[in-house]
């Protein structure tokens, strides 16, 4: 009896779909540049943590020692620095290792390469690269060494902040989030008022059986629901539309985004992956429960029932 009934109820949907085809195309065309806008932004957001995350793994403070400081000299440093609750890692380069690092750097300069070949002692020092737990601690272990007692053993401190490039990044995607948002929220707004529309119209185009339900004692529910399960089909196809759409996009960006990483091993298409289930469940029970809304208040302000 229950399967009976939710297989009327889903055939007058159906059909109510194809007798107004025109609308529910329309219908369906909003829901999926609404996704679409949405997707978007969803993107942009991974995109754009990513981008912060490897801009933060590559920030690191320098520290080159005096030729003269002893391997022991640099441990300690290094111990101390490692007891501060804003370092993450140390790397400790050798002076051999240093020197290494040098020559290889200017391999291509015959004079630097023979004169450190004249030279009877090394003349560089070790280094030691102190990474941070997060950007905003380096400020503050550059000034706990300046005021240590180890800041005489230190020839130069180079830190490489990358903090200019991750406020733009942030400030781009907050924008971009913002215009996205507001974008997303006129496209649901419509889709709303064309569900409404669509519904109000299919309950008009269905007066005639509708009277004939009531005649013959049909409850309002069961009026109601081929019209809530219409609104149901526009969510569902228009989230399949919007999968098919999103991925070629993912794909066509993908090559930019391996451009901007300088590897081709982050893939945006398997990140998005990840959170499949979360992003298009989520966004299709917020478009059904948003379409449901609509057909409720269309039907109970058009259907005498």
């Amino acid at each position: 009896m229950v399967l009976s009934s939710f297989l009327r109820i889903f055939k007058f949907a159906w059909q109510s779909f194809w007798r107004n085809i025109w609308l529910s195309i329309a219908t369906i065309t909003i829901i999926v540049l609404a996704f679409i806008s949405i997707n978007s932004l969803i993107i942009i957001k991974l995109v754009t943590d990513t981008a912060i995350n490897v801009i933060k793994d590559k920030v690191d403070i320098s520290l080159y020692f005096r030729p003269d400081v002893t391997e022991s000299q640099v441990q300690e440093v290094q111990s101390y620095l490692t007891s501060l609750t804003q370092v993450k890692d140390i790397t400790y380069v050798s002076q051999a290792d240093a020197l290494e690092n040098f020559k290889r750097l200017h391999r291509q300069d015959s004079v630097i390469i023979s004169s450190l070949d004249e030279l009877d002692s090394n003349p560089i020092g070790a280094t030691l690269q102190v990474q941070a737990k997060n950007i905003e601690d380096y400020p503050a272990i550059m000034e706990v060494l300046n005021n240590s007692k180890y800041s005489g053993l230190i020839i130069d401190k180079n830190f490489d902040d990358h903090q200019l490039y991750i406020t733009k990044i942030k400030n781009f995607s907050d924008n971009f989030n913002k215009i996205g948002l507001i974008t997303s929220l006129i496209f649901l707004f419509v889709a709303a008022l064309i569900v409404f529309n669509t519904i109000r119209v299919a309950i008009y185009t269905h007066r005639s059986e509708i009277a004939i339900m009531k005649l013959v004692g049909a409850s309002n529910w069961f009026i109601r629901s081929p019209f809530l399960m219409e609104a149901i089909f526009y969510g569902i196809i228009a989230c399949l539309i919007s999968i098919a759409a999103v991925y070629p996009i993912l794909n066509f960006i993908q090559p930019y985004v391996s451009n901007f990483f300088l590897t081709e091993q982050y893939s945006i298409t398997n990140q998005f992956n990840q959170y499949f289930w979360e992003i298009f469940g989520l966004e299709l029970v917020a478009i059904i429960l948003l379409n449901i809304i609509s057909s409720l208040i269309a039907i109970r302000r058009y259907l005498k029932v």
